[in-house]
């Protein structure tokens, strides 16, 4: 099982503190947790002695106030995974096609579903950027599911909504259905230009995956939702998926989102300012590709020849520094490895090891 943010292992292996481990690997916001959940969970530790409210309501409210979404089509689980999982399990596709590369969680959601998998590859001299007209000609009565992650992991590439109309009629016309996996948009600024939430009334066929995971940075607390119109998808994941999936705090998240206006800015002017820089800087940099990011995180690849991201992860770690190495991703190999956007000075110390490595060997 291959994720970034494993922090613990890595402790464990090279016996680094976890306070002087620079976690690049893990695409989480630098601002840190929003304060208002901060006060959440100090001011209601008794909470915890009570179950949390089974249906979620207070929770379903606020995303629906938030995202103009109707509250009867949403759904919660323990994170995005969860909410994959939910779906897969409720679609239960005979064949499903995958883009590779992409977000491995998918892929054993379909396994552990008993689903034959199409990988439809992203090319590298396309920038790994899907190619509508190509990707449009393979979708036909056999496909009982397409899985698409917008922005894609790892390659931080966006899918805009006129590509995503195309892919969804034809889909339509196949009874095929379409799940979008959107954790990482809201870090997208222009959101509505690639955002499908307000569309999902629209398509039948559509099921969508949002994360708070990633933007408010609360890894631990585990939180997702899906949507979708969908009434008989919605009523076998309401008759499968586990009960009280998620925990008390987590059930409390939506007051964190309809009272963090100043976080949402402050995070979209953080990584439109410094992602140009960084990306600038690394640019500098001979011996590695860097391939231009839409959101928080970026993929590279190594183009020095005697380098590759064995020694790269190996020679970071000496600096307590870790990367996501990213050759277990379907389409990569050796060569790749994905880095998070964080805090300029992280960023800069970074530039400066990484260029060290590149020189020595």
């Amino acid at each position: 099982m291959g994720h970034g943010g494993n922090i613990y292992e890595i402790q464990r292996k090279y016996n680094i503190e976890k306070n002087k481990l620079i976690d690049f690997s893990s695409n989480i916001n630098p601002l840190g947790l929003p304060k208002t959940l901060k006060k959440i969970i100090m001011s209601r530790m008794d909470d915890l002695e009570a179950y949390p409210d089974i249906h979620y309501y207070q929770l379903k409210t606020a995303i629906s106030k938030y995202y103009s979404l109707d509250i009867d089509n949403i759904f919660v689980g323990n994170g995005a995974a969860q909410v994959i999982y939910d779906i897969i399990h409720g679609i239960k596709p005979k064949d499903a096609i995958v883009l590779a590369p992409t977000f491995s969680e998918y892929e054993r959601a379909l396994n552990s579903s008993g689903s034959n998998i199409i990988h439809y590859y992203l090319k590298e001299e396309d920038d790994f950027q899907l190619i509508p007209e190509d990707f449009i000609k393979i979708i036909d009565d056999s496909i009982d599911l397409i899985v698409l992650c917008n922005p894609n992991n790892p390659t931080s590439k966006l899918i805009n909504i006129k590509t995503m109309e195309s892919i969804l009629e034809k889909a339509k016309k196949h009874k095929t259905f379409v799940m979008i996996d959107e954790a990482f948009m809201d870090f997208v600024k222009s959101e509505e230009d690639y955002s499908m939430l307000k569309m999902y009334r629209d398509y039948n066929n559509l099921i969508i995956v949002r994360a708070f995971t990633k933007f408010y940075a609360i890894p631990g607390l585990r939180l997702g939702f899906g949507i979708t119109c969908n009434k008989d998808i919605l009523n076998r994941i309401n008759n499968t998926s586990l009960p009280w999936s998620l925990n008390t705090f987590a059930g409390y998240f939506g007051e964190v989102l309809l009272t963090e206006d100043e976080y949402v800015d402050k995070t979209h002017k953080w990584l439109e300012e410094e992602k140009a820089r960084f990306v600038a800087k690394l640019k500098e940099i001979r011996g590695i590709k860097v391939y231009e990011p839409a959101v928080n995180f970026i993929l590279i690849k190594i183009i020095k020849d005697n380098i590759d991201v064995d020694i790269l992860k190996e020679e970071f770690l000496k600096e307590s520094i870790l990367i996501r190495d990213c050759s277990n991703f379907k389409g990569l190999d050796k060569k790749f490895f994905r880095i998070a956007i964080k805090a300029p000075s992280l960023n800069d110390g970074f530039i400066k090891v990484l260029k060290k490595i590149i020189q020595n060997n």
